[in-house]
């Protein structure tokens, strides 16, 4: 009897050390993007994307890797600004969902999309890492590729900054 309650004390004790593990990554996803400036960018059809501006490079470095599919809404999104045209290429370590790419031009003109880049949960060695395709761009913007909004953003159309 003194085992068995032994045993089941040091299950709960697992469990709850299991699940305290699991809301510090869930706090941690969503406190990465609550640093982050949010400004709104405008389709030509007028959806607004909430989007997320990774300005500096630790943030650009970091990107979407660990945050939760939960913790980034279907029609956000996570822009990597630029202050000059560069051949740009992404990869997603650590990420929850598929993105999809779009590489712009300095006025927020979609030059060209890689779409379903895929999710690439844990840490991987870099070589097994989903690569983006290389594109001579100034700003970049990731969304969900389960996103209605981002299903219809392609080359050619031209997003308004607000």
């Amino acid at each position: 009897m003194i085992t068995f309650i032994q045993q089941t004390n040091l299950k709960l004790i697992s469990f709850l050390g299991f699940l305290s593990i699991l809301s510090a990554c869930d706090a941690a996803s969503t406190h990465k993007l609550q640093n982050l400036k949010v400004i709104k960018l405008q389709t030509p059809q007028g959806k607004i994307i909430k989007t997320y501006v990774a300005k500096t490079e630790q943030q650009q470095r970091g990107g979407l890797s660990g945050i939760k599919k939960n913790d980034f809404p279907k029609n956000y999104g996570m822009l990597f600004p630029s202050n000059r045209m560069k051949l740009r290429q992404f990869w997603m370590p650590n990420t929850y969902f598929d993105i999809d790419i779009f590489f712009m031009n300095a006025d927020y003109y979609i030059i060209d999309v890689h779409r379903s880049l895929a999710k690439s949960p844990g840490l991987r060695a870099k070589e097994d890492v989903p690569l983006s395709k290389k594109v001579f761009s100034q700003h970049v913007l990731e969304m969900r590729s389960d996103s209605e909004i981002a299903k219809k953003l392609h080359p050619g159309m031209k997003l308004i900054k607000n």
